[in-house]
Parts: C-alpha cells; sequence; structure tokens
C-alpha cells in the first residue's frame, strides 16, 4: 500500500500521514490523537513508516507488476513464483494478472496494473501484435518481456533459446535413427512458437529430411487440441515415429492421444516436449524433455526490470535481449527408431 492510499483511508492529505509516519508529529504540530490514529491505522492494515516514507521520497509504490498468459499452465506458474520471490527480495510487491491468451484479456490487465500505479511490468505477450499495448503503456513505464518478446513493443527481453532447444531435439531424435518426425506446435503467433518451430526445421534440413506441413499440426496452446491432431497423426499408413511437443500441456495431448490409440511410447512413437516439470519423470515412461531455466528468467527479468526502476537515468536507448541457454533431459520417451 502506498502513501495516498492509507492518507485515503484516513480521510488525511498525504503530507499529514508523511510527518506522522516518518516521526515529524510533534515538529508539525499535529495533534496526538491524530497521530495516534495514524499509526494505529498504518499497523491495522500492515503498513511499515519507513516503507511508505521511502515510496513518498522516491514516488514509488515499491509495486510491479506481472502479466502472464495462462496461470494454469504450469510453466507460467513457475515463472510468476520465481519473479515474486526476486521481487520480495529486492523489497518488491508483485501484482499478478492472467491475460488468458486473450488480447483483449492482456488489455484489461495492463488498464488494471496502470491504474493501480505500479513502478514498473513484466509481460510475457500474446499473440504477434503490440499495437494495442503501445497505446496503452505509459512511455515512463518501464517494461520487461519475459519468456516472449515483440520487438515492436521496444522494450529489454529475456527469453529462452528456443530455437536451439528445438533442433537439438531433432539432432538427438535423427542420431536415434528417427526420420518421420512430426512436430505439435501451439499459438503460431507466439514469438516462442516460432522460435522453436524454426528450430524444429533447420534441424530436419540438416539431416536432409523433408519438411512435411502437414506434419506440424496444432495451433493452439491446449491439450485437447494437440491430442485431437496427435490422433489424426497416428492415424496415417506411414505414421511419425518420433515426436516433438513444443509445450508440456501439448505433449500430454499428445501422450493422451497415443495411449487411445494403442501406441506404445516410446516402442512406437518417441516423444520429447519443452517444459522440464516435477511429474515428467514420474511419467511411464519418464519424459524426455527440454529444460527452460525458469527461475533464471524470473531473476533476470525482475532485475532488469528494477535497474531500470531505480536507475531511470541509465535507462538504454536500444532494448536489450537476453537469451538463457537450456538442456535436454534424457529419459525413457526416446528408444531407437524401428526397421519400419
Amino acid at each position: 500500500m502506498n502513501l495516498k492510499t492509507l492518507a485515503s483511508h484516513l480521510s488525511l492529505s498525504p503530507s499529514t500521514v508523511s510527518r506522522v509516519l516518518s516521526g515529524r508529529g510533534d515538529a508539525f504540530r499535529i495533534s496526538k490523537a491524530t497521530q495516534e490514529k495514524i499509526l494505529s491505522k498504518a499497523h491495522s492494515l500492515g503498513v511499515r513508516p519507513n516503507e511508505v516514507a521511502r515510496s513518498l521520497r522516491l514516488s514509488t509504490s515499491h509495486t510491479i507488476g506481472l502479466i502472464i498468459p495462462d496461470i494454469s499452465n504450469p510453466f507460467f506458474a513457475s515463472l510468476a513464483r520465481a519473479v515474486e520471490r526476486q521481487a520480495r527480495k529486492r523489497g518488491y510487491t508483485v501484482l499478478l494478472a492472467d491475460s488468458q491468451e486473450s488480447v483483449m484479456g492482456e488489455t484489461e490487465c495492463v488498464r488494471m496494473l496502470t491504474d493501480r500505479q505500479i513502478d514498473g511490468l513484466i509481460l510475457a505477450p500474446v499473440g504477434g501484435e503490440a499495437t494495442h499495448l503501445k497505446s496503452l503503456l505509459p512511455s515512463t513505464l518501464p517494461v520487461v518481456q519475459v519468456d516472449r518478446a515483440l520487438p515492436q513493443l521496444h522494450a529489454p527481453s529475456v527469453v529462452a533459446d528456443n530455437f536451439s532447444g528445438a533442433r537439438d531435439a531433432i539432432r538427438y531424435l535423427v542420431a536415434r535413427g528417427h526420420r518421420r518426425i512430426a512436430c505439435v506446435q501451439g499459438r503460431e503467433d507466439s514469438s516462442v512458437i516460432a522460435e522453436r518451430v524454426k528450430g524444429y526445421r533447420a534441424g530436419l534440413k540438416e539431416a536432409g529430411i523433408r519438411f512435411r506441413r502437414n506434419w506440424l499440426v496444432g495451433g493452439e496452446h491446449s491439450m485437447q487440441v494437440a491430442r485431437d491432431e496427435t490422433m489424426l497423426l497416428l492415424r496415417e499408413p506411414a505414421a511419425p515415429t518420433a515426436l516433438l511437443a513444443l509445450s508440456n500441456l501439448l505433449a500430454l495431448g499428445a501422450l493422451q492421444a497415443a495411449r487411445e490409440a494403442g501406441v506404445s511410447v516410446p516402442e512406437r512413437l518417441s516423444v520429447i516436449t519443452f517444459d522440464e516439470q516435477p511429474w515428467a519423470s514420474l511419467l511411464s515412461p519418464p519424459l524426455m524433455t527440454i529444460a527452460q531455466p525458469v527461475e533464471n528468467m524470473g531473476v533476470a527479468a525482475v532485475d532488469r526490470l528494477l535497474d531500470m526502476v531505480e536507475q531511470p537515468g541509465k535507462r538504454p536507448t536500444r532494448p536489450e535481449a537476453v537469451t538463457l541457454p537450456v538442456k535436454l533431459i534424457e529419459r525413457a520417451s526416446v528408444a531407437e527408431a524401428g526397421t519400419d
């Protein structure tokens, strides 16, 4: 809570509240009754006087916003936890909003957070356009993009090396004899998905494998869509022997399809997915993943944002892009390709 909000609760001026909380009530001849009223209210609301006084001096709320596309997605839940933990270490509170993979929802989230006078915003943008964001975000508000990045937004970004992760997954499958490799993608206008698809295609080209457009399926961040599309792939006469899923939810949909179709993993279908999760090693068979440095992404996004907040004179003239490495975690969901 900032100074103005506390003053509003008390029906007093911010300057009066500030003087009392900074220990200068007697110097400004503020009555004992008023001082006790302010201190009591501050205590009941969990407001610490030194924080409010610092907020007034720096004209900050010590609050940052975080907008993610889907809090039910384990990856974004982990990212939110990392952001909140690092922000708390640096003395800031996080206001979390879920855009629900919708431009309209994202617009509402931005309006809600900026109305609350946040000091800065960490954003995992929806889609591939930034027009609505450029018109909504105040030019003075520090913004950092995380996981996804829109160049048109001209804001720093912290992302994983999605291209290399997908390419290396294809290399791994090819080294084990796979030539019929399909891919289940999410939203095509997402920068993350676009980079992963580029990596998938680059891995195929490197191995001399023809890219088959009808084997790049999906198009939504949906477990159900992934299940339906994978089911169609598995019904083909010469079905894929391996599949790269571009997120954990998509992998779960693909595994559901394999189970329903009676296709054993990895004997008839090898599977690799982006996003390491605690449950990946507990599946049968354990799921091979491309682990993103989600904790490091959250920490780097917070630190970059707060550097901008606390040192406004040192904001870069060009947006910086930080790309963090990913790691293949080998597990039993991949086997050598058969001879059929």
